[in-house]
C-alpha cells in the first residue's frame, strides 16, 4: 500500500514537471514569435521614418548626400548606395530591427529602394522592398570622402544661416550627420565659426578637421576649409589663453 502511494506521488510529480516544461517551452516559443514580429515592425518603422525624412529634405528641390545619410542610417551602420540620373535619386539601403529577449535578442533585416524626385514644394518619394541580395553588393566604406561631405555641409549651412541666422546654423541638422562630429563652435560678431571632425579621413583616428564659417548676407557667406588635426582645438585654446590672461589681470594689482 505504501509502495503504491509512493508510486502515485512520484507519478504526480513527474506529470507536474512535464506540464511545467511544456508551459515554459510554449512561453519561449510565443516570446520568440512576438520578438520576431516586433523586429519586423521596427524595420518597417525605420523605413517609414526614412521615407518621411527624405521627403522633407527634398522639398527645396535638392537632395544632398548628407541628408540621405541622416535619413537611411540604421543600426547596421552601412552606407546606402545612391545613384543620380535625370533628376531622380535612387537610394538602396539595408534596415535592421533588433529586439532584446531574455539574455539574447532577435533581429530582422530588409533591403529597400527609395526613388526620390526632389521638387518644390511636393517631392515624389516611392519605396519598395527588394531581395536581400540587392543590398549585398555595396561599398564597404560607411562614410564618404571628407572633402565631399564638407561641400554638402557648406550647402546646408548656407540654407540654415539664410533662414535662421548664425545661431540657427550652429544648431543645424547637418551636425547630426553620421561621420560628422561638431568639435567646437562659437558665434561672435554675427559670424559662426564651427570646427568639425569628418570621418574616413587621413588624420588621427581616421578623421580630418575642417573649419566652417557662416554669416548672413545676400547671399549668405559660407566657407569651409581643411585644417591641421590640432585646428579643431583652436577655439578652446583661445578660450584658455583668454582665461589665463584675465586671471593674471586680476592678480596684477595684488602683486603690485
Amino acid at each position: 500500500m505504501r509502495g503504491g502511494c509512493l508510486f502515485k506521488g512520484c507519478l504526480a510529480v513527474l506529470v507536474l514537471v512535464l506540464v511545467w516544461v511544456v508551459v515554459v517551452l510554449v512561453s519561449f516559443w510565443n516570446t520568440g514569435r512576438e520578438a520576431d514580429a516586433d523586429a519586423r515592425d521596427r524595420v518597417r518603422e525605420a523605413v517609414d521614418g526614412a521615407r518621411a525624412q527624405l521627403a522633407r529634405s527634398a522639398t527645396d528641390g535638392v537632395l544632398l548626400d548628407t541628408e540621405i545619410q541622416r535619413a537611411v542610417w540604421n543600426t547596421n551602420k552601412q552606407a546606402a548606395l545612391t545613384e543620380r540620373r535625370e533628376g531622380r535619386v535612387t537610394i538602396t539601403a539595408r534596415f535592421t530591427g533588433m529586439v532584446n529577449v531574455g539574455f539574447g535578442g532577435t533581429q530582422a533585416t530588409g533591403c529597400y529602394r527609395f526613388e526620390v524626385v526632389p521638387a518644390e514644394p511636393d517631392p515624389s518619394v516611392g519605396v519598395r522592398e527588394l531581395p536581400a541580395e540587392a543590398c549585398r553588393v555595396r561599398s564597404v566604406r560607411p562614410y564618404r570622402e571628407p572633402a565631399a561631405v564638407a561641400k554638402d555641409i557648406v550647402t546646408e549651412l548656407r540654407t540654415a544661416v539664410a533662414a535662421r541666422g548664425p545661431q540657427g546654423a550652429r544648431s543645424a541638422e547637418v551636425w547630426s550627420t553620421p561621420g560628422v562630429e561638431l568639435a567646437d563652435s562659437e558665434v561672435k560678431g554675427g559670424r559662426l565659426v564651427a570646427l568639425a571632425r569628418l570621418s574616413d579621413g587621413a588624420g588621427p583616428y581616421g578623421r580630418d578637421c575642417y573649419e566652417f564659417r557662416a554669416e548672413r548676407g545676400q547671399p549668405a557667406a559660407v566657407t569651409g576649409k581643411k585644417l591641421e588635426p590640432a585646428g579643431c582645438d583652436r577655439l578652446q585654446r583661445e578660450r584658455d589663453a583668454q582665461a589665463e590672461k584675465d586671471r593674471r589681470a586680476e592678480l596684477a594689482p595684488d602683486a603690485g
